[in-house]
């Protein structure tokens, strides 16, 4: 009798050991494809950050212009 009770246990445990295996193994693949989720909205996140950066250079290099060129402008008033 002692040695099916063994026997039984044994299995059990196997049993358990191999569903815990499984839930690593989905917890793992969990984790890989929440790790894709965050990379690509990083990427996207920092690509949406590039083009505001470049509209907000775009408007700072024309801003720029237009201030030099009032302020020729109004020097040359001056001397008229």
């Amino acid at each position: 009798m002692n040695k099916r009770i063994k026997k039984k246990r044994k299995r059990e445990l196997e049993n358990r050991i191999e569903s815990l295996e499984m839930h690593i193994d989905f917890l793992i693949s969990q984790n890989n494809q929440l790790w894709n989720i965050i990379e690509r909205n990083a990427q996207a996140t920092n690509s949406r950050f590039d083009k505001i950066e470049k509209k907000a250079a775009d408007k700072a290099s024309k801003k720029s212009f237009l201030v030099e060129s009032e302020v020729t402008y109004a020097l040359s008033q001056e001397t008229s």
